[in-house]
């Protein structure tokens, strides 16, 4: 079985794709990498395309706990 495919829209993901290996989901949290260290980004599907799935940023962010 294919992974889908996520395209996002909006925060600082802006035009980035990437693989869902569990499916499309209603609300997804994917990682984003800075320099202050790694976040966790809120998106929200909105539809789905011959391309794969489409999601918005909800605006949701919260930085990963340090160990």
């Amino acid at each position: 079985m294919e992974a889908s495919v996520a395209h996002l829209h909006g925060g600082p993901l802006d035009g980035v794709q990437r693989e869902l290996p569990d499916g499309p989901g209603d609300l997804v949290d994917f990682t984003h990498e800075t320099r202050d260290g790694t976040w966790y980004v809120q998106y929200r599907k909105v539809r789905s395309a011959g391309d794969g799935w489409h999601y918005q940023a909800t605006g949701g962010m919260e930085k990963q706990d340090e160990e």
